[in-house]
């Protein structure tokens, strides 16, 4: 990186988008006039994911990649050139970063610091008052999006979200002598027990320990706790019909939409936050289960999952009630992913 100037030349590219989209140009140019200019080499890399954030960026020439690092790849959400703008929300928020962003030729940026755009907030309240009124907005899809709640029942949706674990962990799994589980053994027996769980009985979230044989299981009937169960016993049909009385699937669903709709008529769901309660009234509005037929297909391919050659499942977080299957690794990664995006997963992998 080379700084240029203590001061901004303004550049006569298009006017921003972002956070700034509400500002007349006067007022984009005087948040513009307390940014300094640097330049970066093609392949500089300008933040991580999980950086601080302390930095504005403005492009005024060149190119940059946004990016994530996945399972065993890493994936470009985009490609920026001059007139864009990013890394505002984080610096807002007073967040980490959650991607990295990488030169891809030589370029150019004006950089605002995060101290320099608050005191600028404070000075003019015009451009605080339409910059927060943004980031109100942009919150509440964010907060959606952070809980993956608004990808229940939304085609097209190919969500896969990579967590990274304990670098330890993942430089050894490869090591790691492979054992068979006690599930693993059962595995042929548990799956149409599983899937008559999620489909015909009380059910409706299923977390699977492959390891330990650990099952916790959620019900209707006592929807904010965890029941525990060893998964040897859910081979037994008579261990089934004791704790998990049938239901219709349709019926079920009708119950957890009226507990929603229960949530919403309570006076203390008025007294949340805009963002809040605008998201997840219009969430609870449009909400709808994972289908059966993808539940069967997801329960079905567990076996694949466990056998990837070199990071297989541990554990995985099925539910009827968010298209969102939870996946954690041997190399202590986890994956969120669709119901789409699992078969993909399972595709690429294997």
């Amino acid at each position: 990186m080379r700084v240029c100037s203590s001061n901004c030349r303004i550049p006569q590219g298009k006017f921003m988008g972002s956070i700034f989209s509400a500002l007349t140009r006067d007022e984009y140019h005087e948040v513009r006039s307390v940014s300094r200019l640097v330049k970066y080499q093609a392949g500089e890399r300008l933040f991580s994911e999980g950086d601080a954030s302390d930095l504005i960026y403005f492009i005024d020439a060149g190119k940059v990649s946004i990016f994530i690092d996945k399972f065993n790849s890493k994936e470009e959400l985009k490609v920026l050139g001059p007139g864009d703008c990013f890394g505002e929300m984080a610096v807002f928020d007073n967040d980490r970063r959650t991607a990295s962003a990488l030169t891809l030729e030589e370029s150019q940026f004006s950089v605002l610091t995060k101290e320099d755009f608050l005191e600028l907030m404070v000075r003019n309240s015009n451009i605080s008052h339409k910059i927060r009124a943004v980031l109100n907005a942009r919150n509440q899809e964010l907060v959606l999006k952070e809980k993956l709640i608004d990808t229940t029942g939304m085609t097209g949706k190919h969500l896969h979200i990579g967590i990274k674990g304990d670098p330890s962990l993942r430089e050894s799994a490869m090591s790691r002598e492979r054992h068979v589980s006690v599930v693993d053994k059962i595995l042929p027996q548990l799956i149409p027990r599983l899937e008559d769980m999620l489909l015909n009985r009380c059910v409706y979230q299923v977390y699977l320990g492959f390891n330990n044989g650990e099952v916790r299981i959620s019900t209707i009937i006592d929807s904010f706790s965890e029941e525990f169960h060893p998964a040897i016993r859910l081979v037994d049909e008579a261990y089934i019909e004791r704790h998990f009385p049938r239901i219709d699937y349709d019926r079920k669903v009708g119950i957890i939409r009226s507990v929603y709709e229960g949530m919403r008529a309570d006076s203390y769901f008025n007294e949340l936050p805009g963002h809040l309660k605008n998201g997840f009234s219009r969430y609870f509005e449009n909400w709808q289960p994972v289908t059966p037929e993808e539940i069967g297909r997801i329960i079905s391919r567990l076996p694949q999952l466990r056998e990837i050659p070199s990071y297989y499942v541990c554990n995985i977080t099925i539910s009827i009630i968010k298209d969102a299957v939870h996946m954690q690794f041997n190399c202590d990664g986890a994956h969120i992913v669709s119901s789409r995006g699992y078969f993909g997963f399972i595709e690429d992998n294997l």
